[in-house]
């Protein structure tokens, strides 16, 4: 579904961020993406979307990425944003819903339906009507969600997807990214999501993947994981400390 191969990216005047970054991820792969901050996550799902103009070779879906094949590529891919307020520009979440969906050519009222599965599913129909800069910030990231799965893409790409949300809205979002049968590819600090989350993961430093392996065996190795400036998840450390009793 998404190949980078010998992919780097500078920023104007700064260091790499982006260092020969190979990567596949399959059809219907859950993926975490984890590193600390400034290790490259952002910019490397940035990459993927043509967002930063990076070196060496991209490939969603089996399209090429560049100039030309961008409307196809991120229409295949779904990208929920660091920050919600980027990306909510409507007045109302429903507005901002149904944009898109509408604008390539589907009905008021079939994305009004669609909409509403939406938002049901992720527990926030009470989210329809409300106006964009009255709602929390965790209501804002959920409706941004929601925004992004109107358009049925083929992958999604997730920067922070549980920052600034309560427990029972990162429960919902926990489900929901599970019950996708899409490919996944989420970058967070959040590791205990990345646990409940994803089969697999990707260890990001300085730019460059120093680890790809079973979420379970990544999460669970202390050493590494502190190495590269991360801590157990909870869920593992109690597995250590359980071990430690022993």
């Amino acid at each position: 579904m998404i190949i980078f191969k010998n992919v780097s990216y500078s920023y104007p005047g700064g260091r790499p961020v982006l260092n020969g970054v190979s990567l596949h991820i399959s059809p219907g792969e859950r993926v975490g993406l984890i590193g600390a901050n400034g290790a490259g996550k952002s910019t490397l799902l940035k990459a993927a979307l043509g967002l930063v103009d990076a070196d060496g070779s991209i490939t969603v879906d089996g399209t090429g990425l560049s100039r030309k094949t961008l409307p196809f590529v991120r229409k295949a891919l779904g990208y929920v944003l660091q920050d919600s307020d980027n990306q909510m520009f409507m007045p109302t979440v429903l507005e901002d819903m149904v944009f898109g969906p509408m604008n390539y050519g589907m009905s008021r009222t079939e994305a009004e339906a669609l909409a509403d599965s939406i938002l049901s599913g992720l527990g926030v129909a009470h989210l329809k009507h409300r106006q964009n800069h009255k709602i929390s910030g965790g209501e804002k990231r959920m409706a941004a969600i929601a925004t992004v799965l109107m358009s049925t893409p083929k992958a999604v790409l997730m920067d922070e997807p549980s920052s600034s949300l309560d427990p029972k809205n990162r429960r919902a979002l926990i489900h929901t990214v599970n019950s996708l049968p899409i490919a996944k590819l989420i970058a967070s600090h959040d590791l205990d999501m990345i646990l409940d989350t994803c089969d697999r993961v990707l260890l990001i430093s300085s730019g460059q993947i120093v680890a790809d392996g079973a979420a379970g065996d990544l999460l669970g190795d202390k050493e590494l994981l502190e190495k590269n400036g991360l801590e157990l998840p909870l869920g593992m450390q109690r597995c250590w400390a359980g071990k430690g009793d022993e």
